[in-house]
């Protein structure tokens, strides 16, 4: 289909729309002015650049974006998991009929653009996929935005119970997918819960000074990695 877009421009973001897309913008827009300082106040970090949220009515008007060349190919997205919501300042949303869920859709993706931007710079998701400077682990990342897009409750301390159990957390950094995303969250938890909130920013700036996940952890607990992980 062919979408005729149409934005409104705020302070520091703009929220573009089409077609019958004018209340869900202005939703985005509305739950941004208070989402975006808390995100940024949580990692102590101000966002660089003017951020772009292009909102998709319904699921698949998204999967057929060609903006950046937005969709990946069927091997790609085996490897990754998905589709990319990020691409340099602009981020990709879209409506599934819940707004709860929206608004954790919201949260994950800017909470992981501003990650990527204080781990790689401001050009953050370009040429991401093909950066040697810095590896990171699939936990990493994705706990990460699954830690502050989702309160822990009931199913996520069943499932990760259960990784425990059948022992499927053992080999840590080398976690794929949903059990990445599992154990990352109950990873980055234990952080919040045994150091404070606080040391996360100071984790992430520390890993990107030294391009070493390991060093990052070290420097600011005390810990190696592999101690960490382990309790």
């Amino acid at each position: 289909n062919t979408f005729y877009w149409k934005f409104y421009r705020f302070d520091r973001f703009d929220v573009y729309s089409y077609d019958e897309g004018k209340e869900l913008s202005l939703f985005v827009a509305d739950y941004l002015k208070d989402e975006l300082p808390r995100i940024e106040s949580f990692f102590d970090y101000n966002f660089e650049k003017r951020l772009i949220f292009i909102v998709y009515n319904k699921l698949s008007d998204f999967k057929q974006s060609n903006i950046g060349q937005l969709l990946l190919d069927e091997e790609k997205e085996a490897n990754v998991g998905g589709v990319t919501k990020i691409i340099q300042n602009k981020i990709f949303v879209y409506f599934e009929g819940d707004h709860i869920k929206f608004k954790k859709q919201i949260t994950g993706t800017l909470s992981e653009a501003l990650i990527y931007e204080m781990l790689y710079g401001n050009d953050f998701k370009d040429n991401f996929t093909g950066s040697t400077l810095l590896n990171l682990p699939e936990w990493y990342i994705k706990g990460l935005v699954s830690y502050i897009s989702n309160p822990w409750d009931f199913e996520l301390e069943n499932r990760v119970k259960d990784g425990i159990i059948h022992e499927r957390y053992e080999k840590f950094n080398r976690l794929e997918g949903k059990d990445a995303l599992y154990a990352g969250h109950s990873f980055w938890k234990y952080i919040a819960d045994t150091y404070g909130e606080s040391v996360i920013p100071n984790i992430l700036y520390l890993t990107r000074i030294n391009k070493n996940v390991n060093q990052g952890f070290l420097y600011v607990l005390g810990l190696p990695l592999k101690d960490l992980a382990n309790e």
